[in-house]
């Protein structure tokens, strides 16, 4: 086999184990809370038990076990931070049978008790300073209040990439970007939406997980980093955000921190997502418009 051969070989590999492991991660994000054994996430990549904790780790950066626990425990620091729950019902939630058990893997991974984390306002990290390019009206505006749609589910293409959002979205979206355009995809009607799985506040930058989206019309077979997922339909809390993509943590920060606890609104188990109204590189970062979308429960 020639050098350039056996280099293709290598690549056309990494896409085959890439493109198995998005469905994992997939599946968790869509199963949160149910329980699982590494044998039937093996199955779900169609790898072999021996072989996926080494290609999981691999592709992921951190061993399934860990990296489930982790999510878990991020999501319940969410959940601490934005509901009434209490610890036990959130423990139980994250998948622990006790709220001792609960109590000690949150401590480990925070550095925090939950309800130490909770009395202090539900922030583990310091917000970032804003920029000093930021308007200084923007840093006085609140969003309005939402206007409550009804979305359908749509398909979409998307590139996960994981680190601080500011770098992880632009490298997401070239990705994702470049395939679509090169396949056509980007047809009247298509929306570009952002994904930003995790709280900045809880989760460390270098895990934080970011999918550039594009929806499509047309079946779209997964094609190693490219993956396939359905962006989720039903109401939705939907908010203007005015301004600079890196200012977007303001405007989340007034949703959960304000709106939610003063509204009736009850929040269903699908991600938040961006989308996205006009281009960040034909527009001013002044006059950039993104809508929020925020999962509501019927009331």
């Amino acid at each position: 086999m020639s050098l350039n051969l056996g280099r293709a070989a290598r690549a056309g590999t990494r896409r085959d184990h890439c493109e198995r492991v998005n469905r994992v991660l997939l599946h968790l994000r869509t199963n949160p809370g149910a329980p699982f054994t590494v044998a039937e996430l093996a199955r779900i990549a169609c790898f072999s038990p021996f072989h996926f904790h080494r290609l999981f780790a691999a592709c992921v950066g951190e061993p399934i076990s860990a990296h489930v626990r982790r999510l878990r425990l991020e999501r319940a620091a969410v959940r601490l931070r934005i509901s009434g729950a209490s610890v036990t019902e959130v423990a139980l939630d994250a998948g622990y049978q006790t709220p001792a058990a609960f109590n000690k893997a949150f401590q480990q991974l925070f550095h925090l008790s939950p309800t130490a984390f909770r009395r202090q306002g539900g922030k583990l990290l310091p917000l970032p300073s804003p920029t000093s390019s930021t308007p200084p009206e923007f840093t006085r505006m609140k969003p309005t209040q939402p206007k409550i749609v009804e979305r359908p589910e749509k398909p979409a293409v998307f590139v996960r990439r994981t680190g601080a959002y500011h770098k992880s979205a632009a490298s997401a979206w070239e990705a994702v970007c470049r395939f679509a355009y090169a396949h056509g995809l980007v047809e009247p009607g298509r929306e570009f939406i952002g994904i930003s799985h995790d709280d900045p506040l809880i989760t460390a930058e270098e895990n934080l997980r970011y999918d550039a989206c594009i929806t499509v019309r047309r079946p779209v077979r997964p094609e190693g980093e490219i993956g396939v997922q359905n962006i989720a339909g039903g109401r939705y809390a939907v908010f203007l955000h005015r301004g600079p993509h890196q200012n977007l943590i303001k405007t989340y920060e007034f949703i959960f921190g304000e709106w939610l606890p003063g509204s009736r609104a009850e929040l269903r188990e699908a991600p938040s997502f961006e989308l996205y109204l006009n281009s960040p590189e034909r527009t001013r970062p002044e006059n950039l418009r993104t809508g929020i979308y925020i999962p509501v429960k019927q009331a």
